[in-house]
């Protein structure tokens, strides 16, 4: 068996698994349904392949971990990635959510994830476009 369709089938699973982990602690902890978390999760996606291709820049072409089809700069980008994101959803959570669920209508918060939901979409589409790109040919092929 090839480690790299292990490795695929993990991040595969570690993505549904994470959003559906995510949404739900979302509910029962804030009590309402955040609709932009999977925008979150799109926006995450992107700032990692946006750092992805700075380290390119910086360092040229990095050779893959031994068995793997990618390298460190994945790696970097991924927990870079991560930290944007959060910092992302943090801001979005003080600026608009925290506001409406002290007012104490949940229908509202509801309405305004939605709202925020298609704002997140329609900035991350205008930055990067909507033509896919993909971080290798190799996971390309592999998601």
């Amino acid at each position: 068996m090839n480690l790299q369709f292990v490795v695929d089938g993990l991040l595969a699973g570690s993505m549904i698994g994470l959003g559906a982990i995510g949404v739900t602690l979302t509910y029962s902890i804030l009590r309402f349904s955040n609709f932009a978390h999977g925008d979150f999760m799109a926006w995450g996606a992107y700032a990692t392949l946006a750092v992805v291709g700075a380290i390119g820049a910086m360092f040229g072409k990095i050779a893959p971990i031994a068995p793997l089809s990618f390298g460190w700069p994945l790696i970097a980008a991924v927990v870079i990635g991560m930290a944007i994101t959060g910092l992302l959803a943090l801001l979005l959570d003080l600026m608009l959510f925290a506001r409406l669920r002290a007012k104490g209508q949940a229908i509202i918060v509801v309405m305004a994830s939605f709202g925020a939901s298609m704002a997140l979409r329609s900035l991350l589409e205008f930055i990067f476009t909507s033509r896919p790109t993909y971080f290798s040919r190799a996971i390309q092929i592999a998601m």
